[in-house]
């Protein structure tokens, strides 16, 4: 198993940017939708879906939060980070086997709490296409 990566708040700088690509799979995919219990159908039946004029199953935006869960605590920041708070705008769906890079940049450092703002996008690796953009405002441990 992969540690976490360590940043201090000091370490931060502003303007900086940390990527990482994630992979919708099956196994994320069924563990989102089993531990949720979220089988609207658009998600699970692909015939509705393309009635709904998609291609194919859409996926939960969940998964992104997920992705994102998983990049702050594991990638950057890493282990002294805590999320406060999430704004997501889902711009276009997903779909399972897409790849999705996540990106964020720190926009500021807040010396008071030791905060960093970041926008984060998420970009299918295949189209270029933005597919969800937002903000993240995550706390910093000193340890």
């Amino acid at each position: 198993m992969l540690s976490p990566a360590d940043f201090s708040f000091q370490e931060i700088e502003e303007d900086s940017e940390h990527s990482h690509v994630y992979k919708i799979d099956e196994p994320v995919y069924e563990a989102l939708t089993t531990a949720f219990g979220d089988r609207s159908p658009v998600h699970v039946d692909s015939d509705y879906a393309k009635a709904a004029g998609f291609p194919k199953c859409v996926m939960h935006g969940a998964i992104l939060q997920g992705f994102l869960s998983h990049f702050v605590g594991m990638r950057f920041p890493g282990k002294r980070s805590l999320i406060l708070s999430v704004n997501l705008n889902y711009l276009l769906p997903s779909f399972l086997g897409d790849e999705i890079e996540l990106t964020a940049r720190v926009r500021r450092k807040v010396e008071t709490g030791q905060v960093v703002v970041m926008d984060v996008r998420f970009v299918n690796a295949a189209s270029n296409a933005i597919v969800a953009s937002g903000k993240v405002q995550v706390a910093l441990r000193n340890e």
